[in-house]
């Protein structure tokens, strides 16, 4: 049995699963593997940034209402056309529409809310300096500007800048493939009729809920007390999956054979068993390539070990540097108590007072009650038996959209 610091260090060793080359249209949510260059400029020309005219600057530095300069129009432009032959002189304008490239000779572009346009030709009633509303080639991004560093992890925002960069895709670390086995003779599918002696596979929900919000959607199934069969399934399983997660059957009982099972495949244990209540019943191994975290069945079990290790471990394989969940030295609205000899960790709140960040206890209930409720879990280390209330505890935040 080893310490969460311990386990933690183990999980942030696990390798990123190898890059592969991903199209803009799949790489939101992943994590880049290396640094990313701009193919091409942007704006690509010298573009505008009105509707109006494209004008030689000084002809107009004294428009004005009162005192229009009347300019000849020898052509227009749209984004999307070539600049062209046109070329802009003194007594010359060019009609010129947002996005457009700015013709050659041309020093500025007057918004077409100061002009009066005529048959052939346009009265400028206000100035516009030299530049004015211009975007200059590349102001936006210079080809071969680093736009992207690795370890990045995509956004919408990121995909548009690439996009304009011209970057069509990118090495990227791929999601994992991730089974979920949940285990035991008394678990039946979520809706179906819940006999007595049954219960619903919740922690199964949960872990698939959890990691469909990285973007993965991973396969569940239910698999019966049945060693041999056990066996069978989990070795089917890790064929197919890069990170597999089983729930329930960790511990020494009668009816807990996933280990067993895992131990008939020759899992090579990473560890095995973690000081934190509730939740150490986790082991961490690996059979072949494949990744395996085992979960204890127990709802507040299975979840702590899911949050605090198995999606560490998810996000891992992901390329995601730091991969655990956010940690805030938080003021505690009651005291805690804890075990010398473990780290608890215990369901909480987490809400601002003021800049203050509170953790409030959340009140008896079921379990399940408890689980949906928290944003948080405060942790009390191992050697600490006390948190006073008003203290402060090293919380780790679950939900940070959820922390108002």
């Amino acid at each position: 049995m080893i310490s969460l610091e311990e386990a933690h260090r183990l999980i942030g060793s696990l390798p990123a699963l190898t890059p592969v080359a991903t199209p803009l249209a799949m790489a939101l949510g992943h994590v880049c593997s290396e640094d990313v260059y701009a193919v091409s400029n942007c704006p690509s020309v010298a573009s505008s940034l009105k509707d109006g005219f494209a004008v030689f600057a000084s002809d107009i530095d004294h428009a004005s209402p009162s005192a229009p300069v009347v300019l000849s129009v020898i052509g227009s432009l749209v984004a999307g056309d070539e600049s062209g032959p046109v070329e802009v002189t003194s007594g010359k304008a060019v009609r010129i529409m947002t996005g457009a490239p700015i013709p050659p000779g041309a020093t500025s572009v007057v918004a077409a809310e100061f002009t009066r346009e005529g048959q052939n030709d346009v009265a400028v009633t206000a100035d516009a300096g030299v530049g004015r509303n211009i975007l200059s080639k590349g102001s936006d991004i210079t080809k071969g500007q680093r736009i992207l560093k690795k370890g990045t992890i995509i956004s919408p925002g990121h995909l548009g800048l690439l996009a304009s960069a011209g970057v069509g895709e990118l090495l990227c670390h791929p999601f994992p493939r991730v089974a979920i086995a949940a285990t035991g003779s008394e678990l039946v599918w979520p809706g179906d009729v819940i006999g007595p002696g049954k219960v619903a596979a919740s922690n199964m929900v949960t872990a698939g809920a959890e990691l469909l919000r990285l973007g993965i959607d991973a396969s569940s199934c239910i698999l019966r007390d049945n060693l041999d069969r056990l066996e069978e399934r989990f070795g089917e399983l890790v064929k197919e999956a890069d990170l597999l997660i089983t729930c329930g059957g960790v511990l020494d009982g009668d009816k807990d054979l996933t280990m067993k099972a895992m131990e008939r495949l020759g899992m090579e244990k990473i560890f095995h068993r973690v000081r934190i209540g509730p939740g150490k019943g986790a082991c961490l191994g690996r059979l072949g390539n494949t990744i395996v975290f085992n979960l204890p069945g127990g709802p507040p079990s299975n979840h702590v070990a899911l949050v605090l290790l198995a999606l560490p471990g998810c996000r891992r394989l992901m390329g995601i540097e730091n991969c655990f969940p956010q940690k805030r030295k938080v003021a505690v609205g009651k005291s805690l108590k804890g075990q010398k000899n473990w780290t608890q960790l215990t369901y909480c709140r987490v809400r601002y007072e003021g800049d203050q960040l509170i953790a409030s206890l959340l009140p008896e209930s079921g379990r399940l009650e408890r689980i949906g409720e928290a944003n948080a879990l405060a942790e009390l280390p191992e050697g600490c038996e006390m948190i006073e209330a008003g203290s402060y505890a090293s919380t780790w935040i679950l939900a940070p959209e959820q922390v108002l």
